[in-house]
């Protein structure tokens, strides 16, 4: 009888430390994802965000091979700040010294990047429509 309670103890214990891992935070979700972008394991990537973000990050690759330099770019990211709000989370950092958002849902007790189509590349600054590029 003894080795029984023990042995459901255990198994308490071993289950209680299982569901603790895999409770990552939305800061922690978000600074592994940005640092898998800027290492360009965009597989890696992609197991972090929705599957509604997948097309996303295929075309930041897409680009990335359009751009020809595969090496990945010390990129340094500073300030992550996460707001949650319920299901959804809101962090804002800076990359490289440019002000980011990056937007995160809650699914099936995971925290995910959702990335929209609208803003693939995260910026927090709204883009100026009435800015004009002149060709020389």
């Amino acid at each position: 009888m003894k080795k029984l309670f023990k042995l459901a103890i255990i198994a308490i214990a071993v289950i209680s430390f299982n569901a603790c891992k895999n409770s990552d935070t939305p800061d922690k979700v978000a600074e592994k994802f940005l640092n898998h972008l800027n290492k360009k394991e965009y597989a890696e990537a992609k197991k972090l965000a929705t599957t509604e973000s997948a097309a996303s990050i295929d075309m930041v690759e897409s680009f990335s091979k359009m751009g020809g330099d595969q090496t990945a770019k010390e990129v340094k990211i500073e300030g992550l700040k996460c707001k949650v709000e319920g299901e959804k989370a809101a962090c804002d950092y800076t990359e490289n010294g440019e002000g980011k958002k990056i937007d995160l849902v809650k699914k099936d007790g995971k925290w995910l990047v959702e990335m929209k189509k609208e803003s693939p590349n995260m910026n927090t600054e709204p883009s100026d429509s009435t800015k004009t590029d002149s060709i020389k």
